[in-house]
């Protein structure tokens, strides 16, 4: 499995409400500011939630994973969103449902093969809600980070 470049840096706590598409812009400018996608991996985000909502039902706190083909990715990376007012997302195993999600991670993979190893690790996150719980309590982008990060990595 490739690398996937995770620091504080690409850890945002977004404190004002916003939409589904909004959070998913907000955290896509975070990778393509810093060089991780293409121009196109904005709207691919986009458009692929359109159609493969990423949403999951967890329980107590639930976790979006958009993620996009790989043609919009220049480098591995992940980038992780708190939201403070969580957004309606569409669910994953459902898409006629929707789920109210605090907490994203969002992928840039750059090998298709990587894709289901890493979502293997985002879905052993998401299953320990105690710690997701803590995750999306936390004050700093530097906790969230130190909370993930072994999870994640």
């Amino acid at each position: 499995m490739a690398a996937l470049t995770f620091n504080e840096s690409l850890v945002m706590i977004i404190e004002e409400p916003l939409t589904r598409e909004q959070a998913e812009g907000v955290l896509a400018d975070v990778l393509h500011e810093a060089g991780y996608v293409k121009d196109s991996y904005r709207q691919a985000i986009l458009d692929r939630e359109a159609s493969f909502p990423t949403g999951l039902f967890a329980g107590d706190v639930n976790v979006a994973i958009p993620h996009c083909d790989v043609e919009s990715v220049n480098e591995g990376a992940m980038c992780v969103g708190v939201l403070r007012h969580p957004a309606t997302w569409g669910r994953m195993e459902d898409k006629t449902q929707t789920c109210e999600v605090s907490l994203v991670v969002m992928l840039a993979l750059t090998d298709p093969k990587d894709h289901l190893e890493t979502l293997r690790k985002v879905i052993g996150l998401v299953q320990d809600q105690e710690l997701v719980a803590r995750v999306v309590a936390a004050e700093t982008p530097g906790e969230v980070f130190s909370l993930v990060a072994d999870k994640l990595a």
